[in-house]
């Protein structure tokens, strides 16, 4: 039998700003540079489908009916839904069987997933997507943690989310190829009484991001899911809390330094790759 194959795993930002910001500075944006090195390492890796790990920004979901994780199983999606600047409408497909696959594996690894068929996502998964497949042709799976309405999941309970869902990828009867792309920030509060003079975010905790960066390339990932509770995310932001998303890649590939690190602190984000290829967990 023929099963999947996960072959390569990505912690990049999704900071709404970076698509226009390619569009004005072409080759001299910053981030424009940083996602072509990634988007290098993603076509040499060649997946035939992304797993998009990120955290909803209240478009998706609302106060109303708010998941802890959830998980998209439509045919297809479609998005920004929320209006991310410069951005075009992307219809993307979803891998319904690997979707319908995972949601099941989870389920009885002992994850309260919810589930969602009628659904949009915003600039969280559409911006690493938009820089490193920009043709939408790969069909995607959209994961979603709560990264931003505490109570937050714990990062232990996250790493063992990235472990299940390893598994869940290498038991998935079909022989494709699989990436995982999760993305957030480190440090970066946004809209909140921490953000800087004339302008809507901050970076109240350089040195928490710098730490973690650290870890990851020493793969020292223990020490990062250990130190990472709510408090002292929330402590780097009201949405460093995006952590967590990258808890979950790091227990995808761990413990294993990335082929590719780039530290951007300025926006307390970075840029990780791992080539996973042959690796079983």
């Amino acid at each position: 039998m023929a099963v999947a194959e996960l072959v390569a795993v990505y912690a990049v930002p999704h900071t709404p700003s970076f698509v226009v910001d390619a569009q004005i500075n072409g080759e001299q944006s910053e981030a424009a540079r940083y996602f072509a090195e990634i988007r290098r390492h993603f076509e040499a890796a060649n997946p035939d489908v992304v797993v998009t790990v990120n955290n909803d920004h209240f478009n998706t979901f609302f106060f109303d009916n708010w998941p802890t994780f959830a998980i998209g199983t439509a045919e297809e999606t479609a998005g920004p839904n929320d209006q991310t600047p410069g951005m075009p409408w992307y219809k993307v497909k979803v891998e319904t069987a690997a979707a319908k696959h995972l949601f099941s594996s989870l389920i009885g690894a002992g994850f309260d997933f919810a589930s969602t068929v009628d659904f949009e996502i915003d600039h969280g998964a559409l911006v690493p997507l938009h820089f490193m497949t920009p043709d939408m042709l790969l069909p995607i799976v959209p994961i979603f943690i709560n990264c931003v309405v505490p109570p937050l999941p714990a990062a232990s309970r996250c790493f063992a989310l990235g472990r299940a869902l390893a598994l869940a990828i290498r038991t998935w009867d079909s022989g494709a190829r699989v990436a995982v792309v999760a993305s957030g920030s480190l440090s970066l509060e946004i809209g909140g009484p921490r953000a800087e003079v004339g302008k809507t975010f901050g970076v109240p905790d350089p040195s928490w991001a710098a730490w973690i960066l650290q870890e990851i390339k020493n793969a020292r990932f223990d020490d990062v899911v250990s130190q990472a509770t709510e408090s002292r995310m929330l402590k780097a932001g009201n949405v460093a809390g995006e952590l967590l998303n990258w808890i979950v890649a790091l227990a995808l590939v761990g413990p294993e330094a990335p082929a590719i690190l780039i530290d951007q602190p300025h926006l307390g984000n970075a840029f990780a790759a791992w080539d996973v290829r042959g690796r079983a967990q």
